[in-house]
């Protein structure tokens, strides 16, 4: 079954999504950090 994709404006609320902190390997929601300072980078690796 396919997503739909949406592409969101400035001053649109993110979606909420799940990903393993680095270090530790625990599950990190972006709700969780809600009101906390945030860069999210999503780049390609070289490795």
């Amino acid at each position: 079954m396919a997503r739909e994709s949406k592409v969101l404006k400035r001053g649109d609320r993110a979606p909420d999504f799940r990903l393993p902190e680095p270090r530790t390997g625990a599950e990190v929601r972006l709700y969780d950090l809600l009101g906390r300072p945030l860069m999210l980078y999503f780049g390609r690796g070289t490795w």
